[in-house]
């Protein structure tokens, strides 16, 4: 999948008001798309991630497993809250709900916690 299309299925998959339930409890609600991005409220933060860095988490493997602590390697101020610059490590298990949301993963493993992360199987 390219860029333009996993944005579109993003605005299609996932409109703005759509809740979505974290796998470590608690929701995220869709507030709205600006420009090539997506604001969401987590608890009493509202974030701002850019899809393309969601794109990018995505495609940082063709099939096989990716875990939050792939892409807070690959990416630290997208998607890690303890870098410098910070991100914020709730992009992560938006990024996989979103995946999921679209169609892309069936499922999403883990407990989120330190020796069993939250990840996602691509296919």
């Amino acid at each position: 999948m390219e860029f333009p299309e996993f944005k579109q299925r993003m605005h299609t998959s996932i409109p703005v008001e759509t809740v979505l339930k974290n796998p470590g409890g608690g929701t995220s609600i869709i507030l709205s798309y600006p420009s090539d991005g997506v604001r969401y409220k987590r608890g009493n933060s509202t974030i701002h991630v850019s899809l393309r860095d969601l794109f990018d988490g995505y495609t940082r493997v063709k099939t096989g497993q990716l875990s939050s602590n792939d892409l807070k390697q690959a990416n630290p101020p997208v998607f890690d809250s303890q870098a410098r610059p910070a991100g914020h490590s709730c992009n992560c298990t938006f990024l996989f709900m979103a995946l999921q949301k679209m169609g892309i993963v069936s499922q999403i493993y883990g407990r989120g916690v330190r020796g069993d992360p939250f990840y996602v199987v691509l296919q």
